[in-house]
């Protein structure tokens, strides 16, 4: 008889089972060549649906059964007999390619568990048909290089990296097989999404052309401006740096305005377009959301739309076209030349089980990758998130970038020396040093911090939590020009909040803004005056760079000043960053912002903090140790620590538009329409969401998921300011 891999109950077509596996082999193999490990890939690809030759199966595809069973493990098992240590990580994989990479777990797990020790002794439906048509496995000739000495966190991550070659190929195939099934219009259409990418050459190539234009034309009349003399210089050795250099680890120490979003960017096109450089994709990696659209518009207004790549979770992408759902397909694997992502997503898929979070693991493999703001890598998780970056420097053939004006002490951690691509530093720095830090060491009450910001015409002030930037707004004694941003205000009215910023400060109207940090990283704003509650210093300087951004004004007019707050309580994380602080300004008072005092700072934190500290889940201990539980890694690898429930704010005609849309769509469009939602979205803390929820202000999207709340009290979103409250019947709880 034939045995089917894939049947179309409306055409009546069919793929042979041979034929589907023979494909998903040769793409695997493909994947998995570009890491030296293209046996492996092939083994994988041939052995993974063996299950499928069952007569239960088969009798399922041919629909005379409701169900076809467990497909996935029959493969796993034939490998697994094989008793060779890299077929048993083939055989994880494959255990794996369709409910994620399972815990290894161990010989006296009860039968009925999910662990791969377990799968390994299940009783499946005869499928040794396969016999008919596949060879016995036999064993790749040798080790990889990159598996010797044997090495535990090495080979965990090994096997996630060849799960994702699998899950990718087994998706692409199936894709195409379902695709071929289509009207050729739509078959046509569809087989243009998965191309349509231009090439790094092209790239850059438009890439130069745009910075000639806007740094190197003696003809514009700013050309001669200090300001941009230095960004020149600093774009300029990026550049020569990208053609010339080796060197797989660099930093970028570059001061608030000095242009590292474009040099870092023309360093990794030349880097890339070099003949012989192997790099296949550029990731630049953005600490928050809130900025990564605005750093992805600028790279699509340069290198064309279609060939940058957004992805982070709440990501809208337009399904009415072509450009939208090819941009959503490449999210799926990140084969598109320039990916923007985020560093929960990015480090979160490096220790993932699931198949959606792997499948693009192997394109990362011989990237470039910049890591933008990286100062930001959690503190709780900065080890095992290093040693994923030591593993693809060494391993996998990827270059990085680590870009900041506030570089953390990161080389014990990676091993590895790492070259500067900003020339001159104390130059560059003595020349964007814009401001005069005041640090007042008595405690201010935020009455008399009110009073004094409402004597200022423009001013920002950033406190360390939703509760104190509430109570300050609330306590200065003017509205007018005064403004509040925080997270209780969803994405899309912060974008308005700050684009009449923006435009206060532009015309020099009066612009008070009292904010939480969400404000410091990339946010495009310029103070003549900011105010910093007590914190690290990383997160000082960062405010920082929003005062005399442009450099217009005299610095010893531009203050920023660090305060401290009676009655405001930090966490003990944040307490400990604001002490370290507070020990480097008695030694650095006169310059703050200069990369020897960050280092200091960095140096001090990271000592003061513990081993513990800097990996507070154990992951690097879960992943040495003797068969890693993958799935138990994947779980307690959450580098957000959030209990929110997330609730849609129906406050514009758009968001409106939108939810009567979800009410009566499911399936695929509507998780399309829920990512278009997503800037209408304020995450609530179960606290006050209970409370919010046993006064009726929210309600279920629908009635058969609680993923998505509703407010259905407006009266509880205050548009004019502080956007959402739980001044609810049951007592006056305020998000915080």
């Amino acid at each position: 008889m034939g045995y089917l891999g894939h049947y179309d109950t409306k055409t009546k077509k069919q793929q042979r089972l041979k034929e589907h596996l023979e494909h998903v082999a040769g793409l695997a193999a493909r994947f998995a060549a570009v890491f030296g490990a293209e046996e492996l890939g092939t083994l994988a690809g041939r052995y993974h649906d063996l299950g499928k030759y069952s007569a239960q199966f088969q009798a399922y595809l041919r629909g005379e059964r409701s169900s076809g069973g467990d497909h996935s493990t029959g493969g796993a098992q034939v490998l697994f007999h094989r008793k060779s240590p890299l077929l048993l990580l083939a055989a994880w994989a494959i255990a794996g390619h369709h409910g994620g990479l399972p815990d290894f777990g161990g010989d006296f797990d009860d039968a009925g568990s999910a662990t791969f020790c377990s799968r390994m002794r299940k009783e499946l439906p005869d499928f040794s048909a396969w016999k008919a048509e596949e060879e016995a496995p036999v064993p790749p000739d040798a080790v990889p290089s990159f598996l010797q000495p044997l090495d535990i966190y090495r080979m965990q991550f090994f096997t996630r990296m060849l799960f994702s070659c699998l899950v990718d190929a087994d998706f692409l195939d199936t894709e195409e097989f379902y695709q071929s099934c289509l009207p050729e219009a739509e078959r046509t259409a569809g087989e243009r999404l998965r191309r349509g990418f231009d090439s790094l050459s092209v790239l850059k190539q438009r890439f130069d052309a745009a910075v000639e234009a806007r740094f190197f034309n003696e003809r514009d009349e700013r050309y001669g401006e200090p300001i941009n003399v230095h960004r020149r210089e600093i774009l300029r050795v990026c550049l020569q740096e990208g053609e010339a250099g080796e060197e797989r680890l660099y930093r970028m120490t570059v001061p608030t305005g000095g242009g590292k979003t474009l040099a870092s960017l023309g360093f990794a096109l030349h880097r890339a377009a070099r003949a012989g450089s192997g790099v296949r994709r550029i990731i630049y990696v953005i600490p928050y959301t809130s900025i990564i659209e605005q750093n992805a518009q600028v790279f699509q207004n340069i290198l064309g739309t279609q060939n940058v790549v957004v992805h982070y979770a709440n990501a809208a992408y337009d399904d009415e076209n072509e450009e939208g759902r090819r941009q959503r397909l490449a999210t799926e694997n990140w084969d598109a030349p320039l990916i923007v992502t985020t560093n929960v997503q990015f480090f979160s898929s490096l220790y993932a089980s699931r198949t959606s979070a792997c499948r693009k693991l192997h394109n990362i493999a011989h990237s470039l990758i910049i890591f933008d703001e990286a100062q930001m890598i959690p503190l709780g998780f900065l080890k095992p998130c290093l040693e994923a970056v030591r593993t693809l420097l060494a391993q996998y053939g990827c270059t990085a970038v680590l870009c900041t004006a506030t570089q953390p002490a990161l080389r014990p951690f990676l091993g590895l020396e790492m070259k500067e691509l900003c020339p001159r530093i104390e130059e560059q720095f003595a020349f964007f040093s814009r401001v005069t830090f005041d640090v007042r060491q008595e405690r201010c009450a935020p009455d008399a911090l009110a009073e004094e910001i409402a004597c200022k015409p423009q001013a920002l002030v950033v406190v360390n939590s939703k509760r104190m930037a509430r109570q300050l707004y609330e306590a200065v004694p003017e509205r007018e020009g005064v403004f509040h941003l925080s997270t209780n205000l969803c994405a899309a009215h912060r974008t308005r909040v700050l684009t009449e910023i923006r435009r206060r400060l532009r015309q020099g109207e009066h612009c008070r803004v009292i904010s939480t940090s969400l404000i410091e990283a990339g946010v495009d704003v310029d103070f003549p005056l900011v105010y910093r509650e007590l914190a690290g210093l990383d997160s000082i300087l960062q405010a920082a760079g929003r005062c005399n951004r442009e450099g217009k004004r005299p610095r010893e007019n531009s203050i920023v000043t660090v305060f401290r707050l009676e009655g405001s309580k930090m966490p003990p994380q944040l307490r400990r960053q604001g002490e370290v602080a507070e020990s480097i300004f008695g030694r650095y008072a006169a310059r703050l912002s200069h990369p020897e005092a960050v280092e200091a700072y960095f140096r001090e934190l990271y000592d003061l903090s513990g081993e513990a500290a800097l990996d507070k889940e154990a992951i690097l201990k879960c992943c040495r140790q003797m068969m890693p539980q993958l799935k138990t890694i994947d779980r307690k690898f959450q580098l957000i620590d959030d209990d929110s429930a997330q609730v849609l704010i129906p406050f514009d005609e758009e968001a409106e538009a939108l939810l009567a849309q979800l009410r009566t769509e499911q399936g695929a469009q509507s998780r399309t329409l829920l990512r278009r939602a997503g800037v209408y979205t304020v995450g609530v803390r179960q606290g006050s969401f209970q409370r919010l929820l046993d006064a009726g202000a929210v309600a279920p999207l629908w009635e058969s998921s609680t993923a998505l709340y509703v407010l259905t009290d407006l009266s509880l979103y205050d548009e004019a300011a502080l956007g959402l409250r739980a001044d609810v019947s049951t007592g006056q709880a305020v998000v915080f």
